[in-house]
This record gives C-alpha cells, sequence and structure tokens, in this order.
C-alpha cells in the first residue's frame, strides 16, 4: 500500500456548475453527486481524473483542501465519489490555505510545507511508499509541493488537463545543500520555536556574517511586526530535522584504517606561525576520533567565530577553528556515508569537542 498526497482543488464545483449554467453559489451536493455520476472522471474534476490513473483503491488517499465552504465540499464530494467507487482507505485533512493574500503565504503555503512533511514522516516510519499528486489546487501548491517532493526525495505527479497520462517529476539524484541551516542552526532552531519580533531578528543578525543569505530563508514583517521563516526555508530547516531524526538510530560508522598519526595532513603539521593558537592541538583531538581519516587545513577567515560550516552526503565535514584574531577552516574526511551517519558524526563527536576545546 502506497499514501497519496492530494491537493485538491474545486474544480469539482466548477466543472458542476458549468454544465448546468448555474452561478457557484447557486449548485447544491444532489447536483454535484448527479454530475459526478453522468459524467467520466477523466472530465468530472482534476482529482478523479489524476487519482485514478496515478493510484489504487487500495492505496491510503489523503485528500489536503483549503480553508473554505467550495474547497471543503469539493473535497468531501470526491472523497463520497471514491468510497462508492470502493476506494476504502480515505482520509481529508484541511489546510490553512484560503483565500486571503495578507496570510497565504505567511501562514497557509507553511502550513501546507509542514502538513506534507508531517504525512511523509508518518508514511516512512510504517514503510510505506510516498507519491504527491499535486494536480489540483492553488497553483502555488504545485510550486511548493514539488519542492517538497525535491528535497525529501519524494516523486511528484501531476496531470495536466490535456494529458492522458501523469508526468512525474522524480527524486533528483542530488543533494540539496543545507550548509547554511547547519552552520547557523541555533539561529534557524531559535526563529522557528516562536514567534520573533522584527527588533529581535534584527538584532541577532547583527551578529552574523552571512545575515544576508539568512534573510533570503526569512518572510518580511508581517502586520504586527513578526518575522517567520518562508516557506522555502521552512522546508530546508524541517529536512535538516528529519535527517537529525535519522540519524539518532542509525548504525555509527565503522572506524578508520588510517593510524592516528597519519590521519593529520603534512601542511596542516608544517604551519607554524600563522595558524590560530592551538590549532595543532585540536587537530590532533581530532585524530582521536575513530571515524575521521584525515584532517586538511584551509583558507583563512576573518573572523573569530568557531563553527561548523558543512557537511556532505560523502562523509566531509567543513569547520573553522578559531582565536581570539583569526580562524582557519579545516576539512575533516570521516568514514560516514550519507547524510545522515555524517550529521550523526558531527552532532556526537566533532561539535561537542570543538565547543569546548
Amino acid at each position: 500500500m502506497r499514501t497519496i498526497l492530494t491537493t485538491t482543488g474545486t474544480s469539482l464545483l466548477t466543472n458542476t456548475a458549468r454544465s448546468l449554467k448555474k452561478q457557484l453559489i447557486e449548485v447544491t451536493v444532489d447536483e454535484i453527486r448527479r454530475y459526478l455520476n453522468r459524467t467520466s472522471a477523466e472530465e468530472a474534476t482534476a482529482e478523479t481524473n489524476s487519482l485514478l490513473k496515478i493510484a489504487e483503491p487500495t492505496d491510503e488517499v489523503v485528500l489536503l483542501y483549503t480553508s473554505t465552504t467550495d474547497g471543503k465540499l469539493c473535497a468531501e464530494q470526491i472523497k463520497h465519489y471514491l468510497e462508492k467507487k470502493g476506494w476504502s482507505n480515505l482520509r481529508l485533512h484541511q489546510l490553512a490555505l484560503e483565500y486571503n493574500e495578507a496570510n497565504f503565504e505567511r501562514y497557509g503555503l507553511r502550513e501546507l510545507v509542514d502538513v506534507l512533511i508531517n504525512e511523509i514522516e508518518r508514511s516512512q516510519r510504517k514503510n510505506q511508499e510516498v507519491v504527491i499528486n499535486a494536480t489540483g489546487g492553488f497553483k502555488a501548491e504545485i510550486a511548493y509541493t514539488t519542492l517538497v517532493g525535491m528535497i525529501f526525495q519524494v516523486p511528484v505527479k501531476y496531470i495536466y488537463q490535456n494529458f492522458a497520462r501523469p508526468i512525474t517529476f522524480p527524486c533528483l539524484p542530488i543533494t540539496w545543500n543545507l550548509d547554511l541551516l547547519i552552520e547557523y542552526e541555533d539561529f534557524f532552531a531559535w526563529i522557528d520555536e516562536d514567534c520573533r519580533q522584527s527588533y529581535e531578528v534584527k538584532e541577532r543578525l547583527q551578529s552574523i556574517p552571512d545575515s544576508d543569505r539568512l534573510q533570503s530563508l526569512l518572510l518580511p514583517p508581517d502586520d504586527e511586526g513578526y518575522i517567520f521563516l518562508s516557506p522555502a526555508g521552512n522546508i530546508l530547516w524541517r529536512r535538516v530535522i528529519q535527517q537529525r531524526q535519522v540519524a539518532e538510530w542509525i548504525e555509527e560508522p565503522p572506524p578508520s584504517e588510517v593510524p592516528i598519526a597519519d590521519k593529520i595532513s603534512p601542511s596542516l603539521k608544517r604551519e607554524k606561525h600563522h595558524i590560530p593558537d592551538r590549532t595543532l592541538d585540536f587537530a590532533k583531538r581530532l585524530a582521536e576520533i575513530p571515524c575521521v581519516e584525515q584532517i586538511i587545513g584551509g583558507f583563512f577567515e576573518n573572523t573569530t567565530m568557531k563553527r561548523i560550516k558543512g557537511i556532505s552526503e560523502d562523509g566531509s565535514i567543513r569547520l573553522l577553528w578559531a582565536d581570539n584574531e583569526k580562524a582557519t577552516n579545516l576539512s575533516i574526511r570521516t568514514t560516514a556515508k550519507g547524510y545522515a551517519q555524517t550529521l550523526q558524526v558531527c552532532d556526537r563527536h566533532i561539535s561537542p569537542l570543538l565547543y569546548s576545546f
């Protein structure tokens, strides 16, 4: 059994009204049901057209509908229609999306993102395949459901009204760069845990060198002066949280076969006078971590703030080691495989050493 997450719009109501030459407000439930009975699934509505091509009656289908009277009506009647056809595992979920420009991006799209991610994680915990059906609903939903699918490695399907078959936006064989969120995760955790006033956010950003990059993942202040993560920023931050949850239960990577004395690169050992204080001492402690294979020096940076700068699928971790005057980049190669296991190594071994040394 699969889980099919389906955004649901109001094409059923629009098509019924058009066929009866009525205004939308004049259409009754009985008229919608009669319309569905006499019209082919392909022509009746975007949702039935797509679901009958994408899903099976035994699949779990979640119908996500907008917080409007029309949206609820259409979702309920699609559910009723499919149940009569023998579909037995259907569920409705109302979204905060509504015809309100001020709230659409700030709350509606953020909640859509949260609902999709929660449903994906719920299904994956049950080892169920997940598919996003983005055919119905607002056009803006297509953009964000597709982004969620790509980042969380879930295929997204879509049927244009003139297409006979669905097209699939497949899981891309790439890793989305989450380095900015890892590097400044204290900031993202802080802004995500509560409503933050604009002045608070500005004060916090003043101490961050890459504040312009962070602001690209934030929404402008709302009418009450609050700043939130943008829908795209929320997707990326939720991906970091998910990977950290995965990292809690997977096995640690195997120990390296490289002798401790050979793990530190010769170029780093030769640096005598210009690197930050205790760089070599810190590197030696890193070399004692079993899964570490190599420690390589890098460029200097004009900062005194040490921090993790990023991690990669190939098991490498990048950080800044600093004293009170300057900082240098260090690259650490480990035996970890995949993003979650590399994040595990960073959280359990590298970060505690970095911030306590």
